[in-house]
């Protein structure tokens, strides 16, 4: 399949999130598709989104969700739980829209027409857990069981691609989120890649690895900005970066 092809042939690069949208798309008949990153610190952070209808109302959706709303997920718990048991190969979940959804939060998340449903796929990595929401609209109307043996089948290899993508993503192509850009303005052009690529899921070990440069390196990097932001460890950055 060209879209697969696509996909694998940019993992690590900008275009890699037009590529998997359009494998949704065609696979699935997606309407909208948000995907976070759920990291340590208790923090959300929107990698990805897109809604071709209504593209303003999903930014400001996600960005509604990543700065709160998700404590009211009922799937909230199953990402906690993932990420406290630190499995980062532990097979990716399928999870339909819970039937004991709030009023209040399925107001938030159908709070413009067209959304007729939900599903999940939950994706353990190392340090984070990527959280890939899937909306059908209206017009195609909820996941069919059909359908929902489709996504099933198609887990494994949406798992690997995110995975696979996020490991290999260089810092230029990691999204940055305002309130990332705004607190990590006063560092040097290497620590802000450095603290980039930690608030995306990595260790410290890896970032240097993604760097290029010697781990002793990137202890340093770290340090220096650890000092010029007034932090003193990996939650506290999160914690800061994410209070905006």
């Amino acid at each position: 399949m060209a879209i697969l092809a696509d996909c694998v042939a940019t993992l690590g690069k900008e275009p890699f999130g037009n590529h998997l949208i359009a494998l949704l798309r065609h696979s699935l008949g997606v309407g909208q598709c948000i995907l976070f990153a759920y990291t340590s610190g208790d923090a959300m952070s929107c990698l990805l989104v897109d809604n071709s209808r209504y593209p303003k109302v999903a930014g400001r959706l996600a960005r509604l969700y990543a700065g709160g709303l998700f404590h009211q997920d009922p799937n909230y718990p199953r990402l906690r739980q993932l990420l406290q048991a630190g499995d980062g190969q532990a097979d990716a979940e399928l999870i339909t829209m819970p039937e004991d959804m709030s009023p209040a939060y399925r107001s938030h998340l159908f709070a413009f027409p067209d959304l007729a449903d939900k599903a999940s796929v939950v994706i353990p990595a190392p340090d984070a857990i990527y959280y890939l929401n899937l909306y059908r609209d209206l017009a195609r109307g909820p996941f069919s069981r059909q359908d929902l043996e489709g996504l099933r089948s198609l887990t494994p290899l949406i798992a690997s691609l995110v995975r696979r993508h996020y490991r290999q993503a260089r810092p230029a192509t990691l999204p940055a989120r305002h309130e990332d850009a705004e607190a990590l303005q006063a560092l040097s052009r290497r620590e802000r890649e450095l603290c980039l690529l930690m608030l995306h899921g990595h260790t410290l070990k890896t970032a240097a690895a993604e760097l290029d440069i010697a781990l002793s390196t990137a202890e340093t990097y770290r340090k220096r900005a650890y000092a010029k932001l007034g932090v003193r460890s990996k939650a506290r950055l999160v914690a800061l970066c994410r209070q905006g």
